[in-house]
């Protein structure tokens, strides 16, 4: 498959995913109400980075190393995987005992599942995306949302008492879909690599497995971090207004990567200068969302409860704008034989968003989340532009 259908395939499927993505944002305002949406995101953050801290960037050193054969390394990174899955099961507990849930071992067994389950469907689409066909390339990424938004906005409408509930069950059946994916690529007939021979680059995840821990924990440690002490700090409304921006925008690095840097890593191709048209354009897309975001609070489409989040508007969008534009050029690291250095410049541009984070926290200062949302936004988006250009100008 060469890179133009491929990139095509991955464009168009994670462009169905944002719309479905933003379309289940929308039910999230309109059905549920804030807390609601804080404590669900909460719990799903802490899943989510349970998921990627147990994987340890493997679906990224799946795509980089192109030279093994994926349904091996697929093998060995499942192992490995599962196995470090378990043993984090003692900090998972802690995260989701620290968001205070009401029910404590009702969360977590929620927590438990949804991270099993999330590990197969990102283990399911870097593999599809060096051998499947182009319309698993395709399904695999849109069909767990589309289930996703579908549960959620049958249960907001038949089972309004059940806010929570109803939501972690809607994510869970999309997880439980894009899981299933892994069966058929047992037997796949594995392709060749188009451009592999030809170029003059030589790619591949040269990183230890302590570093690329490391690195996981870094991003986990941010991620799951930051709704949480929001949720601490600012209460569970602030936090569902936070929560639901970073749904509906923060999707766009992540297609940004998926339909771009994946795509190049795959196809073992570098194309500097287009992947940073390819990230304009992503922070064009968060832009754009987020004016609308701003036209539906004008316009009063929105519940009145909701109307707190005009203020997290600019800030997240800046934040996230520039996440798009590192996310398009993160694959030059590994074509360069720089992932190293990469990965470390990443873990000092997350320890420094976590100390701005929770340093209000630990000073026990009496800080606006409005304040604290701009000062996080603006000082992220002046570190993502400076990995960005060091990334881009890296030879």
């Amino acid at each position: 498959m060469t890179l133009g259908r491929t990139s095509a395939w991955v464009a168009l499927s994670s462009a169905a995913a944002l719309g479905l993505q933003v379309l289940l944002g929308l039910v999230l305002l309109k059905l549920f109400p804030p807390a609601a949406v804080g404590e669900f995101s909460v719990l799903t953050q802490i899943a989510f980075y349970w998921m990627t801290l147990a994987l340890a960037q493997g679906p990224l050193k799946l795509l980089a190393d192109v030279h093994q054969p994926p349904l091996e390394a697929l093998r060995r990174l499942l192992a490995a995987s599962l196995g470090r899955w378990l043993l984090l099961l003692p900090l998972a507990w802690v995260a989701v005992r620290m968001s205070e849930p009401g029910a404590l071992l009702h969360a977590l067994g929620w927590t438990t599942l949804i991270a099993v389950l999330q590990l197969g469907w990102y283990l399911a689409q870097p593999l599809t995306l060096r051998i499947g066909h182009p319309l698993s390339i395709a399904s695999v990424r849109i069909a767990p949302p589309l289930v996703t938004l579908l549960v959620a906005l049958a249960l907001g409408w038949f089972w309004p008492g059940a806010h929570v509930s109803a939501l972690l069950l809607s994510v869970t059946a999309g997880y439980v879909l894009g899981t299933l994916w892994l069966l058929p690529l047992r037997s796949a007939r594995i392709p060749r690599i188009q451009g592999a021979s030809s170029a003059v680059i030589t790619q591949g995840d040269n990183r230890s497995t302590a570093l690329r821990l490391a690195h996981t924990a870094a991003d986990a440690l941010i991620g799951t971090s930051i709704l949480i002490v929001w949720h601490r700090m600012h209460g569970a409304a602030e936090a569902g207004y936070l929560a639901v921006l970073l749904r509906i925008l923060g999707f766009v690095p992540a297609v940004t990567h998926a339909a771009w840097a994946q795509v190049l890593l795959a196809q073992n191709t570098p194309h500097r200068r287009a992947s940073l048209r390819a990230g304009m354009g992503g922070a064009a897309v968060t832009t754009m969302l987020g004016l609308a975001c701003a036209i539906a609070l004008h316009l009063d489409m929105l519940s009145s409860a909701w109307s707190g989040l005009l203020p997290y508007l600019l800030p997240v969008v800046a934040w996230q704008a520039g996440a798009c534009i590192l996310a398009s050029l993160s694959h030059l690291p590994f074509q360069q034989g720089r992932a190293s250095a990469f990965s470390v410049a990443a873990i000092c541009y997350d320890l420094l968003q976590l100390l701005l984070l929770i340093l209000p926290f630990v000073l026990g200062l009496s800080l606006s989340p409005q304040l604290h949302i701009a000062a996080f936004g603006g000082l992220s988006l002046a570190g993502l532009l400076m990995l960005s250009l060091w990334v881009g100008r890296a030879h």
